[in-house]
């Protein structure tokens, strides 16, 4: 369940996946990093949340983070 999958331009685990569903939050073949870090963005800013749920999108906005900084950025 911590397998790094590989849906259209983004690296994401599976239990990431399903929490972004669980919120409505999809990332299709389509989606870039980018957009799935703006989609959790909007949800945070756009719907009254509890800490939990916050921590939980954040977490996962901040992974995103990480692999797009190891995985995109030329060193």
């Amino acid at each position: 369940m911590n397998e790094l999958k590989k849906i259209g331009n983004v690296l994401i685990k599976d239990w990431q996946i399903e929490v972004l569903n669980k919120y409505g939050i999809k990332v299709s073949p389509n989606s870039t990093i980018d957009e799935v870090i703006f989609l959790i963005d909007n949800y945070l800013n756009g719907s009254d949340v509890s800490d939990e749920e916050y921590d939980e999108l954040d977490n996962i906005a901040r992974d995103l983070m990480e692999v797009k900084y190891y995985w995109q950025t030329k060193k």
